[in-house]
């Protein structure tokens, strides 16, 4: 049965038993290496250096350890898209079976698996690597592939700028990039995204495209369909750059540049790729406009604009399961304005309804770009400060106090009114460990700044067990 040529297998897994196990499967496959590691998050820097044929994962369930399986297939497909992966998960569905093939994972297997299953994707897995893999042609249209797939499974503007930046590395054996934005009306361009390390070097590079953007002139390629790229040769102000243009899920312009990008092989297969890769993009732009419009009626506050309640239990659901996994806190601040009646009753509700949206438009300048404001009803506002320590919160819940209190709201109707807002705080998991908890901790908190004085921030009360554990 076993396949004659040596190959490269990676093995994700943390029982040592469980392990061997593979291990011994393997190679009764195929003449193999097989490298084992215990960690997620170990593993991206070992198939960044090596040339794995297969990477089998088996990622610990509700560790902290380092992404999920789903995530780190779609890691590992930006790193290395000839790389047969097979995910094995002990509580697999049908929805993240689809996910997952729909990333490039060769198969996705639910636990107990029998031997001959295992087996058989394995081998499935290294004879696709041994049909694609030395092949460079094969190989780029392979690279498309994936990427396309990784682009039209995404929903988040982010991720697809990562995934372009990742395609074109690879295709131009480019390791330095980044991507700008046009805006429409100004043409001011700004840099939304790179893809270079934290160091030193990283920096600098940063600033070199920086330079070089704007010494050639970026914003000046037309927007023509026959000039979506060019490539800019090395000048004494600039090194050599790729240019790539497209739109996502948005009338602003974007431009990935590359830094010292090679020849592809052939310019008119190059062509023909990435003028596939800009039609995915554009497609799938118009599906996050879709589904932001969907998104919108459901979980936007018609009166605010912020997101409602809805909204909130899935991001407070989202952020516990996250501050669970990675071991890390989030914030939770209730902001209730301070004798708001009194502005309904003397000025009327349409008033008070326009003070809601422009306070909401000031809750939503106050805090960072990680954190989400919500209305929670009436005059009640919640945030959601992630990631975020109790210091921080105090902080950004003080200067929304501050603002508030020296804001002028209506000016441009020549009411000129003016409140303050009563806030409590409360961090997760340090005053509450569920959803429901960590909402009452703050309402609660906050409801101690209304009986004390207003206009004031209060942090909730620990638990009595953690209370008496500090005692």
């Amino acid at each position: 049965m076993a396949l004659a040529n040596l190959y490269r297998v990676l093995l994700v897994e943390e029982d040592p038993k469980q392990s061997e196990l593979y291990a011994d499967l393997i190679r009764e496959v195929a003449d193999c290496t097989v490298d084992v590691i215990s960690r997620t998050d170990d593993s991206l820097d070992w198939i960044a250096r090596s040339n794995y044929h297969l990477v089998v994962l088996d990622p610990p369930l509700g560790s902290s350890a380092g992404p999920s399986g789903l995530a780190l297939l779609e890691q590992i497909k930006r790193i290395s898209p000839v790389t047969s992966v097979i995910v094995i998960s002990e509580r697999a569905t049908v929805e993240q079976a689809v996910s997952a093939v729909r990333m490039g994972a060769e198969d996705y297997l639910k636990k107990p698996v029998k031997l001959e299953t295992f087996q058989l994707a394995i081998k499935r897995g290294l004879d696709r690597k041994e049909v694609f893999g030395e092949n460079s042609g094969i190989s780029s249209l392979i690279n498309l592939l994936n990427s396309c797939q990784l682009i039209s499974a995404s929903l988040d503007q982010k991720k697809i700028f990562s995934i372009i930046q990742s395609y074109f590395a690879r295709e131009l054996d480019c390791g330095y990039s980044a991507v700008y934005a046009v805006a429409p009306d100004t043409k001011e361009i700004a840099r939304i995204a790179t893809l270079l390390t934290g160091d030193e070097k990283g920096r600098a590079m940063e600033e070199i495209l920086d330079i070089a953007v704007h010494v050639n002139k970026i914003v000046e390629l037309e927007p023509d369909p026959s000039t979506f790229y060019r490539f800019i040769e090395k000048s004494p102000l600039s090194p050599r750059l790729f240019v790539f243009r497209f739109q996502c899920a948005s009338p602003r312009q974007y431009f990935l540049v590359c830094l010292s990008p090679q020849n592809p092989a052939s310019f008119e297969a190059f062509e023909s790729r990435i003028s596939m890769l800009r039609t995915q993009i554009e497609l799938t732009g118009k599906n996050i406009d879709q589904y932001m419009g969907v998104h919108r009626l459901v979980y936007v506050d018609d009166a605010t604009g912020l997101y409602n309640t809805r909204y909130l239990n899935y991001i407070l659901e989202r952020e516990i399961n996250q501050a669970e996994g990675q071991k890390r806190s989030f914030a939770v601040l209730f902001i209730d304005a301070d004798h708001f009646k009194k502005i309904n009753d003397t000025h009327g509700h349409l008033v008070g309804t326009k003070i809601l949206f422009e306070l909401g438009g000031v809750l939503r300048k106050l805090v960072r770009d990680s954190d989400i404001v919500f209305r929670y009803g009436g005059d009640e506002f919640v945030a959601v400060l992630s990631p975020c320590d109790l210091v921080t919160a105090k902080t950004v819940a003080e200067r929304i106090r501050a603002t508030v209190e020296q804001q002028t709201f209506l000016e441009a109707d020549g009411l000129n009114l003016r409140f303050t807002v009563s806030i409590g705080v409360a961090l997760f998991p340090d005053h509450a460990a569920t959803k429901q908890a960590i909402i009452d901790a703050a309402d609660h908190a906050m409801y101690s700044s209304k009986r004390a004085t207003r206009n004031s921030v209060t942090i909730a009360e620990a638990p009595a067990g953690q209370l008496s554990k500090q005692n």
